[in-house]
């Protein structure tokens, strides 16, 4: 089987399997804090992200538009995101693989969330110019950080004869790829308290890719080599 063809078999059966949890299980996660929510105990999360200074001194350089998450921590998907690293490294096929599995396992935790009644706990931010965001109102209890950035790369697909493009018009090529550094940080949240959280180039938890594969459009010229394309979300 092709690669791009079991890209397209692995996320939809990670969704249903995931989507699959218990209830009883997402409510076990959801009912401390909704409570914690009702009763007004919330803390603060206040965070940066950034590369540091390369040399000693040197101001370290913000990263805008990191996408930040708070989920309610779950040990299952904490289990799942683990068993996803321990193996991104064993082949080429499993290190593409690794980012569409990530991001599809944290969609279906998401669903499973929502679909407990805990949408609501499912706070989401952007780092800012500076690389600052800031979670104002969180509920009391044990939440999981997860963060993205997202950084494009677009290249010139392999040239082909015309006979060649002409009997494989229908082949999807590469157009480019995504590098997508993941933060995951666990956090214990008490009321009243400030959280201080930093990411930067050396608590990063892993690094993956994602390929922009696709037929190409006979009526839109290729990207010249070197040209990066807009973030997708």
């Amino acid at each position: 089987m092709r690669r791009s063809s079991r890209h397209f078999l692995i996320i939809p059966f990670l969704l249903g399997m995931l989507a699959n949890a218990s209830a009883k299980d997402a409510a076990e996660l959801t009912t401390p804090l909704l409570a914690a929510r009702e009763r007004g105990a919330f803390g603060s999360v206040d965070g940066r992200a950034y590369a540091e200074g390369q040399r000693g001194g040197a101001e370290p350089t913000p990263y805008p538009a990191v996408s930040v998450l708070l989920l309610p921590r779950s040990e299952d998907f904490e289990a799942e995101m683990e068993g996803i690293k321990a193996s991104y490294r064993d082949s080429t096929d499993a290190f593409l693989e690794a980012e569409p599995r990530l991001s599809a396992a944290r969609v279906a935790y998401e669903r499973s969330i929502i679909d407990a009644g805990g949408g609501q706990l499912l706070l989401g931010e952007s780092s800012d110019a500076a690389g600052a965001f800031r979670f104002a109102r969180v509920p009391e209890g044990a939440w999981t950080l997860l963060a993205w950035r997202e950084i494009p790369r677009a290249k010139r697909p392999t040239s082909l004869k015309p006979s060649e493009a002409r009997r494989y018009k229908t082949r999807a090529q590469v157009f480019g790829y995504t590098t997508v550094v993941f933060w995951r940080i666990p956090l214990e949240v008490k009321a009243g308290e400030e959280l201080a959280v930093r990411l930067h180039d050396r608590n990063e938890w892993l690094t993956g890719t994602r390929e922009d594969r696709r037929v190409p459009d006979p009526n839109q010229p290729a990207p010249q080599q070197g040209q990066s394309g807009s973030s997708p979300r």
